[in-house]
């Protein structure tokens, strides 16, 4: 259901011409939408001389007797009819409406039956207006760039013919009200309707309105629910592959494994780390759920991003040690705080540099590079929703990798999306990290941008804004 209200603008201003919804009957329209005037010095001059003529009258004569005062008053009343007469003013030309009968009435149709379609227009939602005979009176402006700009006054069935809407239309016809209904795709928009009869059938136009066919675009529903049944379908997967993994060596060991301790061993081996890889997505699971709760309300606090960039090379250093990766932090000498959360940041800059140790070949490069934003242009090139910031930060991981083919990047930060699943499950990636990394950079009002050029390497950059410039670097001493 839907509920329009109409707000109209209060005006001083009474003239009947100019107004679609006063009332246009003689008896309702009083002086004020006349404006007359009357010439008050000039009447009480004249009356006042009609006064003293009636005194001198009455102070010349000889006796008052009756009949003499019948005829002096008589005159009286005549003069003073006769000036209040002469001084009245022209009467003033009616409305429109009123003086030109018929066609000015017409006219006026005309406007009230414009109204209705200024109101629709406004409607965000497509609207149909259909008489009895399910023809189309009215089609609002979102219907006519849905369904086409020359449907009015066609038959509905010429415009949509889907089975819902004629059986919702038998329903309508035969006393009851039909539910909401879902119908096809028209150019590309998942739509439900409503039909919805009209009281009273008032006259639209060339015919008289029976009933209204609304539209609904849950084209944004549909895919939040495609989502939803893609992210239930992979979660199952990735829990699946491990549980079968885990039932099967189990089941094995009770059976022909049960006295080779050496098997056994191996088996051990492979179902603890199938079980750490469980646990690993149930955490980013979560991980995740929290920080898209928290993802419209900004972060408290403040962070430094150089200390988190050293924390973190310190942490994996060892890892990165093992293959004989160098890992490097270039930034300036002194970095300012910024608004944020510095353990959701920490885990940002984990899962770039832990991506970029896992895909980089042995003996290889990983830098991590810090820079500051001042520039008005790049701060509207890299963060064009932060108008109003006046720096930012520039972060970003470089990785000497594989790289990654174009047509991948878009959606390396969708759930579970991997470029090569067998190699990613086989380093231990749950294929949520860079879907968490994206929610807490929108979450902090930033921005990732990532780069990659097959057989050289990736950049993954994210640019977080500043609430002040940073200071200016001081003087050396001669």
């Amino acid at each position: 259901m839907f509920a329009v209200l109409v707000l109209g603008s209060r005006s001083e201003s009474r003239d009947p011409a100019h107004c679609i919804n006063c009332d246009t009957v003689s008896g309702r329209i009083g002086l004020a939408d006349f404006p007359q005037r009357w010439d008050r010095v000039a009447l009480g001059r004249d009356l006042a001389l009609v006064a003293a003529g009636t005194a001198g009258m009455l102070l010349l004569a000889d006796s008052w007797d009756w009949p003499f005062l019948a005829v002096t008053a008589a005159l009286a009343v005549s003069a003073a009819t006769f000036v209040i007469l002469r001084h009245l003013p022209p009467r003033q030309p009616a409305p429109a409406a009123l003086a030109d009968g018929p066609a000015a009435m017409v006219e006026t149709d005309a406007v009230l039956a414009a109204a209705p379609r200024a109101v629709l227009d406004a409607l965000s939602a497509p609207v149909l207006v259909l008489d009895e005979d399910r023809r189309i009176l009215l089609a609002n402006l979102a219907a006519r760039d849905l369904l086409g700009p020359e449907i009015e006054s066609r038959s509905l069935l010429s415009v949509l013919r889907q089975p819902p809407l004629l059986a919702a239309l038998e329903i309508l016809g035969s006393g009851e009200r039909s539910a909401p209904f879902d119908l096809a795709e028209i150019n590309g928009h998942a739509l439900a309707a409503e039909l919805v009869p009209v009281e009273g059938q008032p006259s639209l136009g060339p015919g008289r309105a029976a009933s209204l066919i609304v539209f609904h675009d849950v084209s944004g529903l549909k895919r939040a629910e495609s989502l939803r049944s893609d992210f239930v379908a992979n979660v199952s997967h990735e829990l699946k592959t491990p549980l079968a993994t885990l039932i099967g060596f189990l089941e094995t060991l009770k059976g022909p494994a049960r006295n080779d301790e050496q098997a056994r061993a191996r088996f051990i081996d492979i179902m603890l780390a199938e079980a750490q890889r469980m646990s690993r997505i149930v955490a980013d699971l979560l991980s995740l759920s929290r920080i898209e709760l928290n993802e419209f309300q900004p972060p408290e606090g403040r962070a430094n991003l150089k200390r988190i960039a050293g924390s973190v090379i310190d942490g994996l250093g060892l890892k990165a040690k093992e293959r004989g990766i160098v890992l490097r932090l270039s930034a300036p000498d002194s970095v300012p705080d910024i608004p944020g959360d510095a353990d959701e940041l920490t885990q940002v800059l984990q899962n770039l540099v832990d991506n970029a140790l896992k895909y980089s070949r042995d003996q290889a490069l990983v830098t991590v590079e810090l820079s500051l934003i001042t520039e008005p242009a790049l701060l509207r090139l890299n963060l064009p929703q932060q108008r109003g910031a006046p720096a930012a930060i520039a972060l970003s991981v470089r990785d000497q990798g594989p790289g990654i083919a174009r047509e991948h990047i878009p959606r390396l930060t969708e759930r579970f999306y991997r470029v090569d699943n067998a190699r990613s499950r086989e380093m231990g990636g749950t294929g949520l990290g860079l879907a968490i990394v994206k929610h807490i950079i929108n979450r902090h009002r930033g921005r990732l941008e990532i780069q990659s050029v097959l057989g050289q390497g990736s950049v993954f950059t994210i640019y977080l804004p500043m609430d002040s410039l940073p200071a200016a670097p001081a003087p050396v001493a001669s």
